[in-house]
């Protein structure tokens, strides 16, 4: 019986022999669940890396996930399982809503690409999910893969971040630092706070050193939302906190209540020194503008801005406008930042401070304002129902996946009314990623 080539160690590959575990019919197709699990696991760290990384690793494991699936049915029994499914359903009606949408765009054929784009992603990670699935041995390889690459590469990012030189070119690739480690990290300190209940997952999974190795993750993951100063990664921190607590009291688990003073005392020391980090970067420009004649204002449209800063919360009012503008059916996915005045300086702040410079950093005015109402509330619909099966599930089993992947949702979307564009690629990614890896590693059926 041929063996497989040792990519990373004889141990960890010996469950990739043809005849041992995965059932596959041909040892290509062994090869192939072997890249697949490592490359999929890898992904969602490798963002810390840069955005190609990431995808390099999708790119592999997708073409990984299709030999496999060409070899395995059970893995194409469960795509066939995904699509009908309640939740499959729903997703389809989602799309189909944001279709309906696209003629009346500003711009119908970037709104297709983009949407489009969007959709093949959703069923490249049904394929990477499906053929993971089946496969106990191959998704314990995923798990593995990830709990080492975020491990190490968040020690290297916060070794970074404190100040050790030379961290920051070696990670990128570079001769030289050409920018900060606070501005080169920002994107990842979010990407952490998502992989943070899933690396600890992971390891509680794996069980043994695979544990501490795990819990070892959280301490790291908050060092680097804390010293990049990520405010949207620390709202989706406190979201998750906030869930884990109602959802462990439910449960009326040994930890629920303690959790509960956690986030509470969490939820005030972190409010507090957000205030006063911001209320001192205001009073600089306050006296900026006093004796420097600068023109800015510190005022925001809705909230005090020591919450969210006034240049924010001008974008989120433009983008609610251009909502009351089409509310059935938006202006067009991604169109935003190309509509008539969105390139307008806002009143008050400095000439290149745009009310619309990219995307409104809130995926509820985006979608509001891109899909109008016909694509934003079944988007909404299947989120909640998304979210309610996977708290559900977990009351009802204790089943630790579904309660890692609902930790994943309230993390993700909570940070995401605050930060990048729902189109991002690597931000749908990263969640499309972990959620397919944790998921996959759920006990029961699709429907459930």
């Amino acid at each position: 019986m041929p063996k497989l080539p040792i990519l990373v160690t004889k141990t960890t590959f010996r469950y990739f022999r043809p005849s041992m575990n995965l059932r596959l019919s041909s040892a290509r197709s062994g090869y192939a669940l072997a890249l697949l699990a490592v490359s999929v696991g890898g992904a969602a760290p490798l963002r810390a890396i840069g955005v190609a990384p990431m995808q390099g690793a999708l790119a592999l494991a997708l073409l990984c996930a299709l030999v496999v699936l060409a070899f395995s049915r059970e893995a194409r029994d469960h795509v066939v399982s995904a699509v009908t499914s309640r939740m499959g359903v729903l997703v389809g009606g989602v799309f189909a809503a944001w279709a309906v949408t696209v003629p009346f765009s500003f711009d119908p054929r970037g709104s297709l690409k983009i949407g489009g784009r969007t959709a093949l992603f959703v069923a490249s990670i049904v394929l990477v999910w499906a053929a993971l699935r089946p496969h106990e041995q191959a998704h314990r390889l995923a798990l593995k893969s990830l709990v080492v690459l975020a491990v190490g590469l968040a020690g290297l990012t916060v070794l970074s971040l404190v100040g050790v030189p030379g961290v920051l070119s070696a990670m990128k690739f570079r001769a030289i630092e050409v920018e900060r480690p606070v501005f080169a990290f920002k994107a990842f300190a979010v990407a952490v706070m998502c992989m943070l209940p899933v690396v600890v997952w992971a390891g509680r999974r794996l069980g043994g050193r695979w544990r501490w190795m795990g819990h070892a993750f959280a301490p790291l993951a908050m060092a680097v939302m804390l010293l990049t100063y990520n405010r949207s990664a620390i709202a989706g921190l406190l979201a998750m906190g906030a869930v884990a607590s109602v959802l462990l009291l439910l449960t009326r688990h040994v930890y629920g209540k303690v959790l509960s003073v956690f986030v509470v005392l969490s939820v005030v020391g972190g409010m507090a020194w957000v205030h006063a980090k911001e209320m001192a970067w205001v009073d600089e420009m306050e006296e900026a503008v006093r004796t420097q004649g600068i023109t800015y204002t510190t005022r925001g449209p809705y909230v005090p801005e020591w919450i969210v800063d006034p240049h924010r919360q001008y974008i989120w009012k433009f983008a609610f406008d251009r909502f009351l503008d089409h509310p059935w059916v938006g202006n067009g996915i991604d169109q935003l930042n190309n509509l008539p005045g969105a390139n307008q300086p806002v009143p008050g702040l400095e000439s290149t401070s745009h009310v619309m410079p990219s995307h409104p950093h809130n995926w509820a005015f985006e979608i509001l304002a891109e899909t109008g109402l016909l694509g934003f509330a079944p988007m909404v619909a299947a989120l909640g129902v998304l979210f309610w099966t996977l708290a559900r599930r977990f009351l009802a089993t204790g089943d630790e996946a579904r309660f890692a992947a609902a930790l994943l949702m309230a993390g993700f979307w909570a940070s995401a009314l605050f930060s990048f564009s729902i189109w991002a690629v690597w931000w749908q990614l990263t969640f499309l990623i972990l959620s397919a890896i944790v998921l996959a590693g759920r006990e029961d059926a699709v429907n459930g």
